[in-house]
């Protein structure tokens, strides 16, 4: 693992693939969530990156004393991938968020890669596994052979998320909330039926333009996680 690099100057090789991931990380979050990744980015929040073939792995401390360790998977190809070639992960709670955007973390993380790329670009490479294609080697009946496939399965996504820094133990479990168990139901247990709750609309003020406001303000309403 290793420290990200912050780039100095104007005059750098990879000034293309940097802006193209920045464009990928833009398009694959929300406003919200793209501003405080980039801010993630930026505050130096990226403890260490590692960049192998098919994954990009990152540690980034957030409010909680126990940093975030976020994914980016690519399959093999070349050139710069689009989103449909990226796979994420994240041990932050919103990395199951229901609207399917990345969460601020991984937008870090993309946004700490774009700078590695714009200082070296064979990074791009590399994240992508290009040996996975350079060595399949084509046979007489333009068939390929020996080929290699790219680490997408779960097995590893599940490694790098339980990667910590060379040298430290592995982190602890998380407390399991004490709430849980008091709350558990026996098996076999039958519960009541419940009635369906019908929604209850708000009790807006006469005034139009503030109810107006009060109404966006309600269908917008987002709960962020640190």
């Amino acid at each position: 693992m290793s420290r990200p690099r912050k780039p100095f100057g104007a005059n750098h090789p990879g000034r293309l693939p940097a802006t193209m991931m920045k464009v990928l990380a833009a398009e694959m979050s929300d406003p919200s969530r793209l501003r405080r990744g980039k801010q993630y980015a930026k505050d130096g929040s990226v403890l260490d990156i590692v960049i192998e073939p098919g994954v990009v792995t990152c540690e980034i401390q957030g409010s909680r004393s126990t940093p975030y360790i976020a994914a980016v998977e690519v399959t093999a190809g070349d050139g710069m991938p689009l989103r449909r070639d990226i796979r994420t992960n994240c041990t932050c709670p919103d990395d199951e968020n229901w609207d399917g955007y990345a969460c601020k973390h991984v937008v870090a993380a993309m946004f700490v890669l774009s700078d590695e790329f714009l200082l070296e670009p064979e990074l791009l490479d590399l994240w992508r596994n290009r040996t996975t294609i350079d060595d399949m080697t084509p046979s007489r009946n333009g068939a390929t052979t020996n080929p290699v496939e790219p680490r997408t399965n779960s097995n590893d996504t599940g490694r790098h998320l339980r990667l910590v820094r060379p040298g430290e133990v592995e982190p602890p479990a998380p407390r399991t909330d004490p709430l849980v168990a008091l709350m558990a139901v026996p098996a076999g247990t039958t519960l009541p039926d419940i009635p369906t709750i019908e929604r209850i609309e708000p009790d807006l003020p006469r005034s139009r333009p503030l109810a107006t406001v009060l109404r966006d303000a309600i269908a917008n309403l987002r709960i962020e996680w640190d």
